[in-house]
């Protein structure tokens, strides 16, 4: 179990659940990316989480509501499509914000932020870190 550097792609960070909502439908759209909210809502307390049905039944990892597992978390894969995230999650980013994320990459990775800065010019990189173990 550790922690493993990763640089996210953010188009859009907002304080507005609905706000990121539309800019992620947007950003899937004219990016041509696929857009996975990977079953979470907003909530108050977590920011996100999976319902809570999903929680109770064994859909998740953790069987206590709410609960947000951060994208990324336990295998620290690169991808690239489209979700809201909340940035209480990642280490390194500002508390509070529903972010649009358009792909965690390798640190030096610079490809995927110039495919999406051509078409969102504020998207920008930021470094942090997704934990990588079994989610047990």
């Amino acid at each position: 179990m550790s922690e493993v550097p990763k640089q996210i792609i953010i188009v859009r960070s907002t304080k507005s659940y609905e706000e990121a909502l539309t800019a992620a439908k947007d950003a899937a759209k004219k990016l041509g990316k696929k857009l996975d909210l990977r079953e979470l809502g907003p909530n108050a307390k977590t920011g996100l989480t999976l319902s809570e049905a999903a929680c109770k039944t064994g859909g998740s990892d953790e069987k206590d509501f709410p609960y947000y597992p951060a994208r990324g978390d336990g295998n620290a894969d690169n991808d690239d499509y489209i979700s809201v995230e909340y940035s209480n999650a990642y280490k390194n980013l500002s508390g509070g914000y529903y972010i649009v994320v358009a792909g965690i990459q390798d640190v030096e990775a610079k490809k995927l932020l110039a495919e999406v800065k051509a078409v969102f010019k504020d998207a920008y990189g930021k470094r942090t870190v997704v934990w990588y173990g079994p989610m047990d």
